[in-house]
């Protein structure tokens, strides 16, 4: 495992009388091998007053004040990278402000063309974003408030929904937070990490806090192992200025590692720069890097090499502050289309690179993106941020480059060099793609210029290009009838169902004939449960159920609530009730929301233990293994495999059988419950995605549906099973439990 690591340092101030005394405390995560490992996380329980903080990485600032903690978070204007990056349609971004205003962002392709945008009022602190982007490919998402700008670059893999930028709230404000504490409180330390994608917590540290002294936290699992090959990890860069900074490393290995170092530059796919320095005995290392362009994001790697190969951390980044010192030349390079169809339309271009000439020195060097400034300082050029010598007017010749749609424009601009902006104008045609659609509504295979179709769908059949260079798509859409009914799968807690005028009244296996508007047959078979439901006196709610085996399991949320929490509420102490999104504390309210309707009630670990009504349990983990194995050998796993030897774990393809047909988000991960959605349920259980609250917040609803198991593993966290819409197995994982998720209940 590769990963960006880093130590999550608290500051405590104590004051005596009238003078202070500082206490600083720093953690450290690692694991049973002593591998380093990355604190996400740290709660803090004092055990003497009785109160609860978490400290979230970034915010690495703790202070107490012996009658009082303020927690503090640095407030630099920052765009964060989005994560994930690359990702498959979807993605997250955080946008700090250290100050209110108005705050715009825009997300343009690489050819510069404008793909959404968001512009809103929002107060200082830190502001979380989705992004949905529906085509594949590379976008540039900035960012400004109060003339400040920032930028980075995203890259999208899938085809989302839309594009569109959506605002999710305010994750940290700038405010001031107070819990008493007084010197030798006994304080608790836990810290949390992911390791494999899984959150794991470390062994928790009681202790009086007193004095300064360094705190590492040790986490039950090996990383590095046995293996001859280097672990090599990426750690947070450190004492960043405008333009220098320092990487840190780490590397260990049963090995002879001859050499280490960093590779980094302005671009993650062009590393072009290489630094080698000196491993230390813990195996740390780290090397000054100089020659940075302010206010940019620069990318690296931390490296170990042997006798034969190279091996590499992960890619991290940071972002050198904007230089504000003057400098006695400074020419800033911006660029911008200029249709060929109308010739006072203008929009803004990014710029690919800049090649700079000095024709009276004889030197030349070109910038690349997002590098466009250049600074020169003329006493000794200590300052240029380009190679060769300088001087006032020397006579300059300027090469813009950009690119779009497939073809890279370029400009020459002759100056004589001076403090300006230099703006390339690139002449190109501005175009909007063209789509065609020919419809076809048919009982059969379709036959269509000489190919057949034998399923409906939506089929490219033509792309031409115009002498404008835009492109005219044409695009077949298939609608076979005779596919859209086949077999109908029917379970409901009702005593009788209507379909096509017929009623039923029992359980059992029924056929109709349907004629469509097109006048096609379709034989329909109707495979119909009846009866099956359960009310719970405690609030008059009605369930469905159904048998699996010896288990008799509800085929539903348990929507039990006898009072309403809001989700920022959270704790491992107490138990929780929550409906997602909402944040009140009104319980009829919170009744009457769509997200308590269709999805039931969300309850962190120690709710979910007495939410069963009489007669019926929170499943264990055992019985959750005894669910996944029976459906795997009554063939529900989707790809047709029978898994005889009783392990969950062995071929596990049966999320589609659990999940429901409706609201999970579209993935075209093929047996995944977003594929295909209509194929889903096929057990009955009609798992819906109604995700989590974590940690206070309400996250991956129509992403992921989970369930807690009656069962603690060995670090004090619960079980869990959960479903993924981009992931064909069930998922067995645990969580801390203040993690707030749905209940199933089991038949005692």
């Amino acid at each position: 495992m590769k990963k960006c690591l880093s130590t999550i340092i608290f500051l405590i101030v104590a004051l005596g009388g009238i003078y202070a005394q500082n206490i600083t405390i720093r953690f450290t995560g690692r694991s049973q091998d002593n591998a380093y490992m990355r604190l996400d996380s740290i709660v803090v329980h004092n055990n003497s007053q009785n109160w609860e903080r978490t400290i979230i990485y970034p915010d690495t600032t703790m202070t107490i004040i012996l009658n009082g903690i303020y927690e503090h978070k640095n407030a630099d204007f920052s765009l964060a990278q989005n994560t994930p990056n690359p990702f498959d349609g979807k993605t997250e971004v955080e946008l700090t402000n250290p100050e209110a205003g108005h705050t715009a962002l825009l997300i343009n392709d690489i050819n510069g063309k404008l793909i959404a945008q968001f512009g809103n009022y929002l107060s200082a602190g830190t502001h979380k974003f989705e992004i949905n982007l529906s085509t594949p490919q590379t976008y540039i998402l900035s960012a400004s408030i109060n003339g400040k700008t920032s930028s980075i670059k995203m890259i999208n893999t899938g085809k989302g929904n839309s594009n569109s930028i959506s605002y999710l709230g305010q994750t940290l404000q700038q405010k001031l937070t107070v819990n008493d504490f007084e010197l030798g409180d006994v304080l608790k330390y836990t810290g949390y990490a992911t390791f494999e994608g899984v959150s794991v917590s470390s062994t928790p540290i009681a202790q009086m806090q007193n004095g300064s002294e360094d705190i590492t936290l040790t986490f039950p699992i090996n990383i590095m192992g046995t293996e001859e090959n280097p672990v090599v990890n990426t750690l947070l860069a450190s004492t960043i200025s405008c333009n220098s900074a320092t990487l840190n490393g780490y590397a260990t290995c049963n090995c002879n590692i001859q050499s280490v170092g960093f590779i980094y530059g302005s671009s993650p796919n062009n590393l072009q720069y290489r630094s080698t320095t000196t491993l230390n005995a813990n195996g740390n290392f780290s090397k000054s890097v100089s020659g940075l362009a302010s206010n940019t994001m620069y990318y690296y790697r931390a490296f170990a090499t042997t006798q034969t190969e190279t091996f590499t951390g992960e890619l991290c980044n940071f972002t050198t502050p904007e230089d504000n010192e003057p400098h006695d030349i400074t020419v800033i390079f911006t660029g911008r289309g200029n249709s060929t169809f109308n010739y006072y339309f203008y929009w803004n271009l990014n710029l690919d690179s800049v090649k700079v000439e000095n024709q009276t020195r004889n030197w030349e060097h070109t910038l690349l993106f997002p590098d466009t400034v250049m600074n020169i300082d003329l006493q000794g050029n200590t300052k240029l941020n380009i190679s060769g010598n300088a001087s006032s007017n020397d006579r300059m010749l300027y090469t813009g480059y950009t690119s779009y749609r497939g073809v890279v424009y370029t400009q020459q601009i002759q100056r004589y060099l001076n403090t300006e902006t230099v703006l390339f104008t690139f002449p190109i045609p501005l175009c909007d793609d063209k789509y065609i659609h020919i419809e076809i509504n048919d009982c059969e295979p379709v036959t269509y210029n000489g190919i057949t179709y034998t399923q409906s769908g939506q089929y490219e059949i033509g792309h031409y290009q115009t002498v404008q260079n835009c492109d005219s798509i044409v695009i077949l859409d298939i609608y076979i009838s005779n596919q859209i009914f086949n077999e109908i799968e029917i379970t409901t807690c009702d005593n009788s169902y209507t379909l096509n005028g017929t009623t039923y009244t029992e359980s059992g296996t029924y056929q109709q004939t349907f004629t469509s508007v097109h006048g096609c047959d379709s034989l329909v078979s109707l495979n119909l449960s009846l009866g099956n439901g359960f009310t719970d006196e405690r609030d008059g709610n009605s369930y469905c159920t159904i048998t699996y085996g010896n288990q008799v399991w509800m085929a539903e949320n348990l929507r039990y609530m006898p009072v309403v929490n809001r989700c920022s509420d959270y704790t491992n102490y107490e138990s929780r009730y929550y409906v997602y999104g909402y944040n009140g504390t009104d319980l009829d309210e919170a009744k009457s929301l769509y997200n308590y309707l269709e999805y039931g009630t969300i309850y962190n670990y120690i709710a979910a233990q007495t939410a069963c009504p009489s007669g019926w349990h929170l499943p264990t983990d055992a019985e959750w293994t005894e669910l996944e194995i029976y459906l795997q050998n009554t063939g529900h796993n989707f790809d047709g495999y029978v898994d005889n030897d009783n392990d969950r774990e062995t071929h596990n393809v049966i999320a589609k059988a659990l999940a429901s047909q409706t609201n999970w988000m579209v993935s075209d991960i093929v047996n995944a419950p977003g594929w295909l959605q209509q194929k889903n349920n096929s057990s009955g259980f009609n798992g819906k995605p109604a995700g989590w609250v974590f940690r206070g917040e309400s996250l991956w609803i129509n992403e992921q549906a989970g369930w807690w198991a009656n069962t603690l593993n060995t670090n004090g966290n619960g079980w869990d099973r959960y479903l993924h819409f981009s992931r064909t197995h069930v998922t067995r994982s645990h969580n801390n439990m203040s993690t707030a998720m749905s209940v199933r209940c089991v038949q005692d």
